[in-house]
């Protein structure tokens, strides 16, 4: 595991300054989550089908709202996995010297 070492006169204030705001990241990126998981839902309902096959079973000609609405669930669904990998790494820090 890498570590990253930051130096400062004021490590303790530094260390609280830092878990905050990887808190707060967090926090949009759970909202965000949220957000997205409600437009994922919709197209999985109207359309029946996991986002994760959407590339593998529907193509935009199969959809109502052609191109477009394939793109938007397409693009969702990658903001989805972008926005889970985030958490993942930020939720996975630890810290040595808190």
């Amino acid at each position: 595991m890498a570590e990253i070492i930051l130096k400062t006169d004021n490590p303790a204030r530094v260390t609280e300054l830092i878990k905050r705001a990887i808190a707060a990241e967090i926090a949009r990126i759970e909202k965000s989550l949220k957000f997205t998981k409600k437009r994922l839902s919709y197209f999985e309902d109207k359309y029946n089908q996991p986002s994760n096959q959407l590339k593998n079973r529907l193509r935009a000609e199969d959809m109502d709202g052609g191109d477009l609405e394939y793109l938007e669930w397409a693009g969702e669904y990658q903001l989805f996995l972008d926005l889970e990998e985030q958490i993942k790494v930020l939720k996975g820090l630890e810290y040595v010297n808190p």
